[in-house]
């Protein structure tokens, strides 16, 4: 019987997704991995569509969280496919319970499913943090009469 052990580092939890002049943006952070299991994060980066990667000078929460959230989902689908299986390959069983797993299995199937598909956006906070580390300085338009009552227009 063989037993092959995988672990090193991956990139897990693309997540905070922003535009930048038009083009897609977002984080991922690399993590120290055991049978792709996102074990410790090491650091994060900030990859641009272009093919600019920067890394972040600080570990981005929000990947982290969505890198194990997702391997999460995955466990929960797999566990009760794995019941499942045994129970109807291994028993000839009228019982419902395998019919429950099969149904929490496609559940959390279309859960993880839903969580690669979704892009969780940037809090305009994250953002700036981002636009300020790629050089950009984004300016909100006021106006003037709230920058400077003295340059406001008389009525």
């Amino acid at each position: 019987m063989f037993f092959i052990l995988v672990f090193g580092t991956r990139l897990f939890g693309k997540s905070d997704h922003f535009t930048v002049d038009g083009q897609e943006a977002f984080v991922k952070t690399k993590f120290f991995h055991v049978g792709y299991m996102p074990c410790a994060p090491e650091e994060s980066y900030l990859y641009l569509k272009d093919g600019t990667v920067i890394q972040l000078p600080e570990i981005a929460g929000a990947s982290v969280l969505w890198a194990w959230l997702r391997y999460i989902a995955t466990l929960l689908f797999a566990i009760p496919l794995t019941g499942c299986i045994v129970t109807f390959v291994m028993l000839t069983t009228r019982d419902v319970w395998p019919w429950l797993c099969l149904g929490l299995s496609i559940f959390f199937f279309i859960v993880l499913i839903a969580s690669y598909v979704y892009k969780p956006k940037a809090s305009e906070e994250n953002r700036q943090k981002y636009l300020e580390m790629l050089g950009i300085v984004h300016h909100t338009n006021i106006q003037a009469s709230e920058a400077d009552p003295l340059l406001s227009p008389k009525v």
